[in-house]
């Protein structure tokens, strides 16, 4: 698939999105896409619709908290992303790299 990344990894035209492309990107990070990573791209999406900046960790956690009416905590989010829930779930989400991440 040729898709234009940035040197992160991240999409460098949004419009470039699809769940396809999701799933290609979180192949390069050997990640297989479950419901439970689904919530959380829709999640970190719908947030970067309303604020135009990719969530902090606390802000992710309560709106997945909201949404699901589970309880969600730092550690279920490092078990779908070890390397990083916001870096990578925002990279999956076809977002750009989050300012607050290394």
């Amino acid at each position: 698939m040729k898709i234009a990344t940035d040197q992160h990894g991240h999409l460098k035209h949004r419009e470039d999105w699809n769940k396809s492309v999701a799933e290609w990107l979180a192949g390069s990070d050997d990640i297989t896409l479950t419901d439970a990573h689904w919530a959380v791209i829709d999640a970190v999406r719908d947030i970067f619709e309303l604020t135009g900046e990719t969530p902090p960790m606390r802000l992710l956690i309560k709106a997945l908290r909201q949404q699901l009416n589970e309880h969600i905590d730092s550690r279920y989010l490092y078990r779908l992303y070890p390397d990083g829930p916001v870096r990578l779930a925002s990279k999956h989400a076809g977002l750009p790299k989050p300012k607050h991440c290394m």
